[in-house]
């Protein structure tokens, strides 16, 4: 059941007793800053449908909505293949049920961008900066509800950059991912896709499918900045170019904005150019794990975006980060325990590849560093903590970790080899 009040959207729904563990409330919510009473309600049920597709999708159940737009409709069963494709363990298929499918058509020209703050939507931003983009945050999928502060914080970072480039910014709010139970969703997809959450491997629709009801005014292209490229993706919703360029509704198009361009790229040929024809620097917001201040500097993400800044001669302080000359101290003997996984392999590679034979600059003493990180062994480095972490999991290393410091220190000078004898196993 859907309602309108002005610029909020309800959606009350109900389910079948074998889906109801999936659930933490049947009630979704979506709010806007612009009335919305007017909107055919086959385009506001986008953002519920949206969301809930990928759960009854995936478990195969059916699904009943009032109305629809038919370009929509399109679009459920383009994502159905793909899932299927991607997926082909998960009993992915989207029976829909719609009384009513309509036709809809805005003629708009004017664009809109999904925009977070970080590097990928900045420089989408900075791409299509002269078509005047309407910048669309939502609130409720990255930063959760009862984070109030942080909140208003983030809102009034990109409030301001807005109102300097005199362009619109949207600002949406939904407990969209507070109605699922997604441990339990994320527990049980990852039987078939190891690695990610059940919201990574599904997020490009509903995120998408929020922004359906503001298009009726001004926006015929929804830009989605992509944050993988053509050298790497993975699957799911991390995975754009299967799933964004085939999601549509009404005479609204979505594209995916910047796949073939890397981080590094995107840094070296827009943002740089950009802080120098303008000027103007603006506040990155990257970091998941500071809700104090916008990065904290010392995470993974932060420290290679300092990184990724300073290699082009960009002082990361004045794109709202705060180091000093120690950064690379810090960073070079924490290196290591940020490379877990592939991603992580891929982004530094994509840095360490676009180190110049001469680095013409040393900004907070990055030069040593920059010289040193040209011949690490990435690769051999997320292969070694490979190794290490099995090895620790083994119950012979496990007891060895529990002996006093002494005892170890003193087997090892007896070169009883309990370390090199469970490398080996795995070498």
């Amino acid at each position: 059941m859907l309602q309108t009040f002005k610029n909020r959207l309800m959606f009350q729904f109900s389910y079948s007793k074998e889906l109801e563990k999936y659930f933490l409330s049947n009630k979704l919510y979506i709010e806007y800053d612009n009335d919305i009473q007017n909107v055919s309600r086959s385009i506001l049920y986008i953002p519920a449908v949206s969301c809930l597709i990928t759960i009854a999708g995936a478990m195969n159940a059916g699904f009943y909505v009032e109305e629809l737009d038919r370009n929509f409709l399109e679009s459920l069963r383009k994502i159905e293949l793909i899932m299927k494709k991607c997926y082909p363990n998960i009993p992915f298929s989207i029976k829909i049920h719609i009384d009513r499918i309509l036709n809809n058509s805005f003629s708009n020209n004017g664009y809109g961008l999904l925009f977070s703050g970080g590097i990928d939507s900045t420089v989408s931003y900075i791409r299509h900066r002269d078509k005047k983009p309407d910048l669309i945050m939502v609130w409720g999928l990255d930063i959760p509800l009862d984070e109030k502060d942080f909140w208003w914080k983030v809102r009034d970072t990109y409030e301001n950059f807005a109102i300097r480039e005199n362009v619109k910014i949207r600002f949406i709010k939904t407990n969209m991912r507070q109605c699922m139970n997604e441990a339990l969703l994320s527990k049980e997809s990852s039987r078939y896709c190891k690695g990610l959450s059940w919201w990574e491997m599904v997020y490009s629709l509903p995120l998408l499918g929020l922004c359906a009801p503001i298009t009726v005014e001004r926006i015929g292209t929804i830009l989605f900045a992509s944050s993988e490229t053509k050298e790497f993706s993975r699957p799911g919703g991390f995975h754009p170019q299967l799933f964004v360029n085939r999601i549509s509704w009404a005479d609204v198009r979505v594209v995916l904005d910047a796949y073939e361009i890397s981080r590094q790229e995107k840094i070296r040929y827009f943002l740089k150019n950009y802080i120098t024809d303008h000027g103007n620097y603006p506040h990155l917001w990257v970091c998941w794990k500071s809700r104090h201040s916008l990065n904290c500097g010392k995470c993974e993400k932060c420290s290679r975006t300092i990184t990724e800044l300073i290699l082009e001669g960009i002082d990361p302080n004045k794109c709202g980060f705060n180091i000093n000359r120690n950064f690379f101290i810090f960073l070079k003997s924490n290196l290591s325990r940020f490379i877990r996984d592939e991603v992580n392999v891929f982004m530094w590679k994509d840095i360490q590849q676009h180190i110049p034979q001469v680095i013409d600059h040393n900004l907070y003493d990055s030069k040593s560093f920059f010289e040193w990180f040209k011949t690490f062994d990435i690769q051999g480095n997320l292969r070694k903590r490979k190794i290490n972490d099995t090895i620790k999991k083994l119950p012979l290393f496990y007891v060895y970790y529990k002996l006093p410091n002494e005892v170890r220190t003193k087997l090892k000078r007896l070169k009883l080899g309990i370390v090199r004898n469970q490398e080996n196993r795995f070498s």
